[in-house]
């Protein structure tokens, strides 16, 4: 796995105190799907406390402490930035995103710490050491079948918006939700787990899916499925909503969003370098929600001999202006 050569150096100077530095989350996934690495997560195992780290770190560059009661350092050596933290393990004790008790040991072992994660594919390590990669849940076999699936029932459900995690995933890496995964999912819902969520959070699931995921529609598909829709009436009102054949071949309301949607994602795909993630965003979402109005305009026109929905642009408009509040969103982006 490449590394940057500083976290090689730190590395071989926690080996000196018995501990060791394993790359986790993301950045591992990421090398077993050859996509670019932006970011570095490194758990550190052996140590003692949260102190001994800092004061190693702080040999290499500069050490932001605002994580400290959670376990994470913020080291930055010139001018990136990589978390660096102790195995922890994490339960529910409230609702709502803040409403979990960490409890950090740098004792503790690799699969332990592993077990708080979301999916298998976000659990691996790499030891930086050894020179080996570290798969307690066989994630790499579900990566060789394309497949997203869920570690532990009981945490999983700790934290709802894994819900929205699993939809977007699924949607960018082109992966199918394992089975129990998806029965897990639609209890959650069917029990209004999703409701305690801040939209905020629902939001930056979404944006990762609009931006992110070379189809959105393959997460909408998966939303639609899921039972997900429930919270966005304004979406799933447009589903099995008739057009004329002659104008829109391709089938109902929904299914002419979701086509639109990813063409219009293929298209700022080309023009990536000219456009602002904001501006991208606008796009997306016109488009996902420019026939929202179809929904309770669509009639058939007696003297014209076929299906029109007349003033649906108006009544679309106030129905974009409920899904930008439902997420917390400003009109503006």
């Amino acid at each position: 796995m490449k590394l940057p050569e500083i976290l090689k150096i730190i590395s071989k100077r926690l080996h000196k105190y018995n501990a060791k530095a394993i790359v986790v989350g993301g950045s591992v996934r990421d090398h077993f799907l050859k996509l670019p690495i932006k970011d570095y997560d490194i758990e550190v195992y052996g140590l003692d406390t949260m102190e001994d780290l800092e004061k190693i770190l702080s040999e290499f560059g500069s050490v932001n402490l605002v994580g400290k009661s959670f376990g994470v350092l913020k080291f930055v050596y010139e001018k990136e930035e990589y978390d660096f933290s102790f195995p922890r393990t994490e339960s529910k004790v409230a609702q709502g995103h803040r409403g979990f008790e960490v409890h950090t040991d740098g004792k503790m072992d690799f699969k332990t710490a592993a077990n708080r994660r979301d999916f298998t594919i976000n659990a691996m390590g790499y030891d930086i050491e050894e020179k080996s990669f570290i798969d307690p849940f066989n994630a790499q076999i579900d990566i060789a079948k394309e497949i997203l699936r869920h570690i532990d029932d009981n945490s999983f459900v700790e934290d709802p918006l894994r819900v929205y995690r699993a939809i977007q995933f699924s949607a960018r890496f082109k992966y199918a939700l394992a089975d129990e995964t998806k029965v897990l999912c639609k209890d959650m819902i069917k029990k209004g787990m999703l409701k305690e969520l801040p939209k905020e959070r629902v939001y930056g699931e979404w944006k990762k899916l609009l931006l992110k995921a070379e189809k959105p529609s393959m997460g909408f598909e998966l939303m639609r499925e899921l039972g997900v829709l429930q919270y966005f009436p304004e979406l799933q009102a447009i589903i099995d909503v008739p057009q004329d054949p002659t104008w829109h071949p391709e089938g109902d309301v929904w299914i002419h969003t979701m086509m639109t949607l990813d063409v219009m994602h293929q298209e700022l795909e080309i023009r990536n370098e000219k456009l602002e993630i904001k501006d991208k965003l606008r796009l997306l979402f016109a488009i996902l929600c420019h026939d929202f109005g179809k929904a309770g305009t669509t009639a058939f026109d007696e003297k014209k001999g076929r299906l029109r929905a007349i003033g649906h642009e108006e009544a679309g408009w106030n129905l974009l202006k409920v899904l930008c509040t439902g997420l917390h969103l400003n009109m503006t982006l």
